[in-house]
């Protein structure tokens, strides 16, 4: 893909926005079409960073390390929805951490009296913990200072997208009713 290439890219959750914004900030000429935007799915999400039970390891391995760097980054200006939070994983059943957490900052198991009622283990750890609204709302002006379009409308199938020279599906739920 070059530089001013018209990219359409379906859907408005968080994987669309951010892939949008990305191919703007990229110099693809970026145009989004969602039926909602920002996606209901989305806003209703939490989220906490953390890359539980996905593979390959040794690609999730890299891209865990640069998302931590680049949320870590964001959680300096309020206004991303990005902050780090420190927090207790619990476990009714003694489990080891998974790799990724014995990496972070601060990890370390947790003392019995630390555990809520009715937990045996757990570990407390600093995670990026991302408010959803506020968090699509920055991507939304990222996307925009970027030169990309918003256009609300439900589209019968991904080819109602066109046209374009490339179209990115990012319907996730929603592309159980798309073609």
């Amino acid at each position: 893909m070059s530089a001013g290439e018209g990219v359409v890219v379906v859907g408005a959750r968080v994987a669309g926005l951010t892939t949008a914004v990305v191919l703007a900030e990229a110099g693809a000429s970026v145009h989004v079409i969602a039926e909602g935007v920002p996606g209901v799915t989305s806003l209703a999400a939490g989220a906490m960073w953390g890359p539980y039970l996905v593979e390959p390891k040794d690609k999730v391995d890299q891209w865990r390390q640069r998302s931590l760097e680049v949320f870590r980054k964001l959680a300096e200006d309020p206004s991303t929805g990005v902050r780090l939070t420190s927090g207790i994983e619990a476990s009714r059943t003694a489990e080891a951490p998974p790799d990724w957490a014995t990496t972070l900052p601060r990890f370390r198991p947790c003392e019995t009296a630390e555990l809520p009622a009715g937990f045996s283990a757990g570990y407390r750890f600093t995670v990026p913990l991302i408010d959803m609204p506020t968090y699509l709302a920055y991507l939304l002006r990222r996307l925009d200072a970027a030169g990309g379009t918003v256009e609300r409308r439900r589209l019968a199938s991904v080819a109602d997208a066109a046209p374009a020279s490339v179209i990115v599906n990012c319907t996730g739920l929603g592309a159980q009713e798309t073609t």
